[in-house]
């Protein structure tokens, strides 16, 4: 896969390829995202970041003539998906409209914004108590960040020694969360999100109750002058606040940007949500309305038939499992637990493909969502009563039935 690769789907469909990074620290993680020409109309389902994306759009723009408006449609609110959104006023065009979800306006500020999450954690946990840390990785981390350049892996271990014994590991994890966005924000191009341009889709125009075969779903539908529907942005809100997924019923194919996200990574995800996405698109595929599908980070690449049920199970199985397991934990623990005990409970039984596991190996500083803050979102969505330990940390437990 190359960043910016330009696949025609269909006749006046292109996918642009993202990247998906091996880590954080390294490169940014980068969506795969659509423009689709109707008549002469032009649809650009989120914009990406940096140059490369940012010039596959003006390719595929370059290619019609006769363009009289163009709709660019953002998903959410995350920068990944908004960073070329300043592309529009290079498209020439009569007329120009720039939709966003309301809800997702809060993830504008991007930095305050992602900060607040990361340390809406530390009240509850230890960031590195039980942290499975690379030594080596840190250490290229600190010389990245005006570390000594003889830095080695065994200066981080003794490091870490030190500390623990200490007991400074809780007032050292609390930097963590600056770290992680300071650090994620350095591998992005530069983003230009072009708020001036922004109207929300409410303001647009009220959003409708939109049936797509025995589908029932809430969004808005962009009608052409032959009274024919080009594209419908149906809400998801799983992966967060105002998500959205896009469905071209011409087409019929629907881009999910992130809404395939089965685990509440973020304080605002619903992966409840999520699965509801997931168990209307098999349904659309049962009724003849979806052929293939596509996701900003999974699948990158458009599935079909066969392949494409599975990335959906695969959905609604993942946030079973996880929820399972979490609840199966604390059923266990009826006096509760604390995020840090049941992050260590929960590793250590976890079999190796499991979504604990694998979601534990994307850990800092491999992936920037620690396990631990995706178990605090969910203990606190499913509002499971609080309590206290010894040492003042919240605990969580199981309602009583």
């Amino acid at each position: 896969m190359t960043t910016g690769t330009i696949h025609e789907i269909s006749p006046g469909l292109f996918l642009i390829e993202g990247h998906h990074p091996h880590t954080l620290w390294d490169d940014p993680d980068l969506p795969t995202i659509a423009v689709y020409r109707s008549g002469t109309r032009l649809y650009l389902l989120d914009t990406g970041v940096g140059a490369d994306q940012y010039s596959a759009i003006v390719d595929v723009a370059s290619r019609f003539t006769g363009i009289e408006e163009v709709y660019l449609l953002n998903s959410h609110g995350h920068v990944d998906h908004l960073g070329n959104n300043h592309v529009l006023h290079e498209i020439r065009s009569e007329r120009k409209y720039h939709l966003i979800p309301r809800d997702a306006r809060p993830g504008l500020d991007y930095e305050a914004f992602f900060s607040r999450m990361y340390k809406s954690g530390i009240p509850y946990f230890d960031y590195l108590r039980g942290l499975d840390l690379d030594a080596d990785r840190i250490a290229g981390l600190l010389r990245t960040l005006s570390g000594a350049s003889a830095l080695t892996a065994e200066d981080v271990l003794a490091l870490g020694r030190q500390i623990n014994g200490l007991g400074l590991s809780p007032a050292v994890g609390a930097f963590i969360p600056s770290l992680v966005v300071d650090i994620i924000l350095q591998t992005y191009p530069e983003v230009f999100l072009s708020v001036d341009t922004m109207t929300d889709y409410e303001d647009h125009s009220p959003a409708e109750d939109i049936a797509i075969g025995g589908t029932r779903w809430t969004g808005w539908s962009f009608v052409n002058a032959e009274g024919t529907i080009d594209v419908q942005v149906l809400q998801s809100a799983g992966h967060s606040a105002g998500g959205l997924v896009y469905y071209l019923p011409g087409q019929k194919f629907m881009m999910f940007a992130d809404e395939t996200s089965a685990l509440p990574i973020w304080t605002d995800s619903d992966p409840r949500n999520t699965v509801a996405t997931a168990v209307k698109a098999l349904q659309m595929i049962d009724e003849g309305n979806l052929e293939h599908m596509c996701a900003g980070h999974k699948p990158m690449l458009p599935v079909a038939g066969d392949h494409a049920r599975a990335q959906l199970q695969q959905i609604i199985n993942t946030e079973a499992e996880f929820s399972h397991a979490v609840a199966d934990a604390l059923r266990r623990h009826p006096d509760g637990m604390s995020i840090d005990d049941l992050y260590e409970v929960l590793r250590e039984e976890a079999p190796s493909n499991s979504v604990i596991a694998v979601a534990a190996g994307l850990q800092f500083p491999v992936f920037a969502t620690f396990l631990k803050l995706t178990l605090l979102n969910h203990c606190r969505l499913h509002e499971f009563p609080v309590d206290t330990d010894l040492s003042g940390r919240p605990t969580f437990r199981l309602p009583a039935h």
